[in-house]
């Protein structure tokens, strides 16, 4: 992704609790790598495994040699950022694990209480403008080379001094949403929580939630930062700050979810949404049968036939996974019409009637998210209204269905059209029917819906020039490869001259194309602005778990909205 900010996100112990809580961290990552911003996660090891591997030394030892003990400790951080990294990677967003040695971060003082004092900056700001970078955050290496442990605090100061190095933003995730007057797990009375607090008061406050070590080093480098949690709207902003108390503070409750569907995408949705009962409750689950509910471990009392009855029920929020066109329509209109937020990933529905969706959600003062409609975990779709914000669009173009260019990949290396496909449908690609897929249909859609966020225009589907892969062979791409080319399918829309011109068709690219570079069910979507600045956005296209996350993405924006509104409505009332 071509970014030009930074952030340091650090996940620490009383986060990541065990291998369960690794996609919740993925959600707080993919929040900020959505949004536009180049994505540095520092993290500590899995709950208690420093305090036990130390306990395992001593057991063996009774004093155990420093140098020893660090190389031990390290394992620890070693496997949690090896296991985010693959979670990562499971959901569709590109990721690079580095450690200590290729991130070159060199410490000082000793073994097993040692200060960070250099780290390769530019690498890390490089490689992050590629690919969500994971390092740990209690382990580097001394002046002689030898293994280093940073001790208590080690990974909070580690995620501070790096992003003083590369002047970055810093935000601690934490297992509370911010710095309060007293710990809010003590008390039945929920504590003030501090909108703004100075170094001094989260010196005095903080010591149970960040490391003392860590609080002196931004005090002494004058370092602003922030301490949240996972999925929160609060945040505390500890700095060379005047203190400041939020004036009222809300506890937002579970938000309410009716599921429509739950095959494919919709089991991936259900496992996330059961796996955060403190921030979303699930009030039932709409499918035909149920027996791919029950396959997702959705309980029998929360499956139900009666899609219509279910959107009827007390409810924040609906998701619209069915994937049927028709009865899609009528569910997402009567839920709209009675105010409920709306979140979709149906393409062919959003590309239709997006315009009487969008009336019909502001009449009712609802909202209709489809971001996951588009590029899977590529985020498209925000991606091209952020760049509006910079200046107006000439064009863009990408490569935006994951099964076309899967079966192009396997038709390079040799294979059939139909074993190609064939194993798409095998590796979850294809649909059953993958003829939307390869006929150029999905890309239409899709072009669609990103040309009306690029230019505000609805483009009827006959206005597209559309032609798919079937045509195309193991020749095909054999006889491009001999001209040192590629094909993709490319889905493409210029404005020139005040007229839109669009796309859908195979391409012949150079190899060093970005578009020809891209690999599996990967995404690549490239965009212009009239002055000439590209940008580009990548990701897995197609597949569960890249849907999944950008539907929870949307659920996880809808939560922190709600939470601001209701956080405003008390302070008018205060």
């Amino acid at each position: 992704m071509s970014l030009n900010q930074i952030v340091v996100l650090k996940f620490g112990s009383s986060v990541l609790r065990s291998e369960a809580d690794l996609p919740s961290a993925v959600h707080e990552i993919y929040r900020h790598w959505r949004d536009g911003l180049q994505v540095i996660a520092v993290v500590s090891a899995l709950g208690d495994t420093t305090d036990q591997l130390i306990r395992r030394a001593e057991n063996i030892c009774g004093r155990p040699e420093k140098s020893a003990l660090a190389s031990l400790l390290a394992t620890g951080e070693a496997t949690s950022s090896a296991l985010l990294s693959l979670a990562l990677n499971k959901v569709g967003i590109p990721v690079r694990l580095l450690d200590e040695v290729q991130a070159k971060l060199r410490t000082v003082s000793g073994s097993t209480d040692a200060i960070p004092v250099a780290v390769d900056a530019a690498r890390l700001a490089r490689e992050s403008r590629h690919a969500v970078v994971v390092l740990p955050g209690f382990v580097g290496r001394d002046e002689t080379g030898d293994r280093t442990v940073l001790g208590r605090g080690g990974s909070d100061l580690t995620a501070l001094f790096i992003a003083q190095q590369l002047r970055a933003h810093c935000i601690l995730i934490k297992d509370v949403d911010g710095l309060y007057t007293s710990n809010p797990a003590a008390t039945t009375i929920r504590p003030s929580r501090y909108a703004r607090a100075s170094h001094e008061t989260a010196a005095r406050l903080g010591g149970g939630v960040v490391q003392p070590k860590a609080i002196r080093f931004a005090a002494a480098n004058k370092l602003r930062f922030d301490i949240t949690s996972i999925g929160a709207a609060g945040v505390t902003e500890v700095g060379p700050l005047n203190d400041q108390l939020d004036g009222v503070h809300s506890r937002l409750e579970p938000t309410r979810v009716a599921l429509l569907g739950c095959g494919t995408v919709g089991g991936g949705v259900y496992e996330r949404l059961a796996a955060a009962p403190d921030l979303f409750h699930v009030i039932g689950v709409g499918t035909r049968t149920g027996v791919r509910a029950r396959a997702a471990g959705v309980p029998d009392e929360l499956i139900t036939s009666d899609l219509e009855g279910l959107v009827e029920q007390p409810c924040e929020v609906v998701i619209e996974l069915i994937g049927d066109t028709k009865r899609a329509a009528a569910l997402t209109e009567r839920a709209l019409r009675r105010g409920r937020q709306v979140v979709s990933a149906n393409k062919a529905l959003m590309a239709h009637a997006h315009k009487l969706y969008e009336s019909i959600a502001e009449e009712n003062g609802a909202t209709l998210r489809y971001n996951a409609a588009v590029g899977g975990v590529m985020p498209a779709l925000e991606t091209i209204k952020r760049a509006k914000v910079g200046g107006p669009l000439r064009s863009f173009s990408g490569v935006v269905n994951g099964t076309c260019n899967f079966v192009l990949e396997q038709l390079a290396a040799g294979s059939t059209f139909s074993a190609a496909v064939c194993l798409a449908q095998e590796c979850g690609f294809a649909e059953q029917d993958p003829g939307l897929d390869l006929e150029g249909f999905d890309a239409a859609q899709k072009l669609i819906l990103m040309a009306r966020a690029a230019f505000d225009v609805s483009l009827p589907i006959h206005a597209i020039a559309r032609k798919g892969i079937q045509g195309l062979s193991a020749d095909s791409l054999k006889q491009a490869q001999e001209r040192g080319q590629t094909i993709r399918l490319v889905a493409e829309c210029e404005k020139t001259s005040g007229q839109l011109i669009a796309s859908v068709s195979p391409v012949d690219l150079p190899l060093d194309h970005p578009l020809a570079q891209v690999t599996g069910a990967e995404n690549r979507l490239i965009i212009k602005r009239e002055g000439g600045e590209q940008l580009i956005v990548f990701g897995t296209g197609a597949g569960r778990w890249p849907t999944t996350e950008a539907v929870m993405a949307d659920l996880f924006e809808i939560r922190r909205q709600e939470s601001a509104k209701e956080l405003e409505q008390l302070e008018a009332c205060a």
